[in-house]
């Protein structure tokens, strides 16, 4: 591969943190070209996932001052690690890691906020199966969140799901009517008393 490898930044609610899109499988936890950045100040700290590396300015930093030498050293970094095999295919176990961690930072956020939950039942052949639970199982916006907020998230890092689809809920009946077993060992005892 030649030239600048691809690298997005991408805002966040915390003014502080960029999330730099980029296919970093490859790259170390620690990067020496942003571990020298976090030792003078300019960044605080940096977590690398398969497909995005998040950076924090550090104390009195901004990103119109820092950004630049962010994204050279993110460069410097991508560019060294190109020689690894990018796109060497995962299995499903470590897709399934990867995804659950896709979700745990951008959909469930918004699952929890509306007091419900997402899990990962299963990635396989291609299909992402998720349950949403609590508030969110069974609600009527939940082909929404399925269909836009959890597809969005992994079938652009991910092509090779080719589906995502949701766990339908079962339908949990309560009794409105005494258990007769309860009921049947109530007549019993209050027989015997006068």
């Amino acid at each position: 591969m030649t030239g600048i490898p691809p690298l997005h930044p991408e805002a966040t609610d915390d003014p502080r943190l960029i999330r730099w899109k980029a296919r970093a499988a490859h790259l170390p936890e620690q990067i020496p070209q942003l571990a020298e950045l976090i030792a003078q100040g300019v960044l605080d700290r940096l977590e690398v996932d398969p497909d995005e590396v998040r950076t924090w300015l550090g104390p009195n930093g901004s990103w119109a001052r820092h950004g630049p030498a962010v994204r050279s050293a993110l460069i410097a970094a991508l560019s060294s690690a190109e020689h690894a095999p990018i796109d060497t295919p995962i299995d499903e176990a470590e897709l399934r890691r990867r995804i659950e961690a896709i979700l745990e930072r951008d959909v469930a956020p918004v699952a929890e906020s509306h007091g419900g939950g997402i899990r990962v039942v299963s990635v396989r052949d291609g299909v992402l199966t998720v349950e949403l639970t609590g508030a969110c199982r069974g609600c009527s916006e939940s082909e929404r969140t399925v269909g836009h907020l959890v597809s969005r998230a992994v079938q652009e890092r991910y092509p090779e799901i080719r589906e995502v689809k949701a766990v339908r809920p079962r339908s949990v009946w309560l009794s409105l009517t005494k258990p007769r077993r309860a009921e049947a060992a109530r007549r019993s005892t209050t027989r015997g008393t006068p």
